[in-house]
This record gives C-alpha cells, sequence and structure tokens, in this order.
C-alpha cells in the first residue's frame, strides 16, 4: 500500500512540474511561417501572396475614396437596403465606428502589411525609427544579394502602398513594421501621421535603391516580359514622389519625378482611351497596376 500510495504521489508532481512550460511547437504537417521561407522559391511565394493580397482592400477602396468624392454620385440615398445604406454612409461622411466596409478594409490592409513583414524579416530588413532608414541584416537563406534586394524592395513597396493609402484616410494609424504577436497588438498606440509618412518614405527610399531600374523599352522586350507586373524603382520613386506632394515637400517630389520622367523610358499615351485598353495592358503609362485574372466574375471582372 506504501508503495502504492508512492507512486501516486509520484505520477501527481511529475504532472504539476510537467506543467511549467507550454509546449508550443510548430506543426509539421502544415506550411508555418517558423519553417517556410527558407529557399529562394519559398521567399518568391511569399512575394507573390503579397501582391495577389494587393487586389483584398480594393474591393472597399472606391467607397471610401471615389464615392465620397464629385467623380461619383450615390443614387439611392434613401434605400433601406443595408449595402446601399452602407454605401450612402459614406457617401456623406456619416459611417457608424461598426461600418462594414471600414473595418474589411482597415482589415485586409493590415492582414497584408503582415504578410509583407513576414517576408521581409525572412529576408534581415528592418527598420530604424530614430534614423528614419531600412537596414539589412544578415541571413542564412540561400538566395543571391540581387534577389534578395528585388525581393525586399517588392515587399517594401507593397507595405509603403498600404500604408500611404491608410494615413490619408485614417491620419495616425497602428506602426507596425514586424510580425507581433496578438498580446503585443493589444499594447500598441496609434503613431503620429507625421511618423507613419516618416515610416512610407523609408520603405520607398530603400525600395528605389533595391529595385530593378530597367527602363520600359527594356522591360518590355521578351527576355525581361515576365517582370512587366511587379513593381520597380521607377514605381518607387514615383510613389515617393506623390508622398512628398501629399506632404507639401515640393522640392523633394520635383528630384524624384523628374528623375522618372526622364531616365524610365515610360511616357504619355497618344490617346486616354489607349491607357485603359485591354489590347494595351501595361503600356508606357502605367508605372505600376493591381492585376487581376480575366474574367466576368469576382475580382476578375
Amino acid at each position: 500500500m506504501k508503495y502504492f500510495q508512492f507512486f501516486i504521489i509520484s505520477i501527481f508532481c511529475l504532472a504539476i512540474c510537467s506543467c511549467k512550460k507550454t509546449i508550443d511547437l510548430y506543426p509539421e504537417s502544415n506550411l508555418n511561417t517558423g519553417t517556410f521561407y527558407s529557399t529562394y522559391g519559398e521567399i518568391q511565394a511569399g512575394v507573390s501572396g503579397c501582391y495577389s493580397s494587393m487586389r483584398n482592400p480594393q474591393l472597399r477602396e472606391w467607397q471610401l475614396t471615389e464615392l465620397r468624392s464629385d467623380n461619383s454620385w450615390m443614387g439611392v440615398t434613401g434605400s433601406t437596403n443595408s449595402f446601399n445604406r452602407d454605401l450612402s454612409d459614406l457617401d456623406q461622411f456619416i459611417p457608424a465606428t461598426t461600418h462594414a466596409g471600414l473595418y474589411s478594409y482597415w482589415q485586409d490592409s493590415y492582414n497584408n502589411i503582415r504578410n509583407c513583414n513576414v517576408v521581409l524579416q525572412k529576408l534581415g530588413v528592418s527598420y530604424d525609427a530614430s534614423s528614419g532608414t531600412i537596414g539589412l541584416a544578415n541571413i542564412t537563406t540561400p538566395v543571391s544579394d540581387v534577389d534578395r534586394k528585388q525581393f525586399a524592395g517588392e515587399a517594401l513597396f507593397i507595405r509603403a502602398h498600404h500604408y500611404f493609402n491608410l494615413v490619408r484616410l485614417f491620419g495616425g494609424v497602428f506602426l507596425i513594421d514586424r510580425t507581433i504577436t496578438p498580446t503585443e497588438s493589444l499594447v500598441i498606440n496609434r503613431s503620429s501621421a507625421a511618423d507613419i509618412y516618416k515610416f512610407i518614405e523609408a520603405d520607398l527610399k530603400a525600395a528605389s535603391v533595391y529595385l530593378s531600374n530597367l527602363k520600359y523599352t527594356q522591360l518590355i522586350l521578351p527576355a525581361n516580359i515576365a517582370n512587366l507586373g511587379k513593381t520597380n524603382a521607377w514605381a518607387a520613386k514615383a510613389l515617393l514622389g506623390k508622398v512628398y506632394l501629399t506632404q507639401n515637400k515640393k522640392t523633394e517630389a520635383i528630384t524624384q519625378l523628374q528623375d522618372v520622367i526622364t531616365n524610365s523610358g515610360y511616357s504619355l499615351q497618344a490617346s486616354y482611351a489607349n491607357v485603359f485598353s485591354i489590347f494595351t495592358e501595361m503600356n508606357s503609362e502605367i508605372l505600376f497596376a493591381v492585376r487581376y485574372k480575366a474574367g466576368g466574375l469576382g475580382q476578375g471582372s
């Protein structure tokens, strides 16, 4: 009996002691951020995911921008239909804090910011808030320096794109420059609009250095045509110029935009119709576009 009691007590003590640490392992049967991004192909897939997820915020973006401008008109302001009611509230600048469109746009934007942050961390990219610069740390992932910078530049451009839209719509938002846990997210405060613009500028300055600077006339050659839909140094400089103009930094904007005009190989089309023609997609007037699969339904419409 004493042996039996000792055995029970031993098991109880073992159970208590074994619960002191949480076992949190990456699942081996699923793809996950802990074990993925270890090859060139996996990083390329991650960057492609960042491009793909740019489409989601655009499902709502026109409602928060064009709908509220003089470029469009809400024709059913008295409708009781919930979807029309949401549109009307945006059009009249009276959306509730629970507005589905605002929630979706915010969530989709930050979801893709997270996608970019995951890729950038795996590439050793970090943001120094004190100096407002982007840095590169040593990594073990087997990619060349050229490929690493190209991937980083693409993710930086996409992250800056989202933050530029967010800061113009909401002012100071949450500056998330790395992957964070749910617990960490609870104690992060909103940054000032000035700090967000500083962050955007850092991303785009680095992207304009890291990305390919092939001229448009070179991009349309058969050897390079596969890269035509990707962002490049000229798109980064053009967006940076727009960011400067938004802040009334005209001198800085002129430097970036004049460089694009003079050296990029991009140019205006002969007619306005050509810009949006299905026969001249990704023409010389399109510095960057979020691309969609052809089709008549959903995001391909």
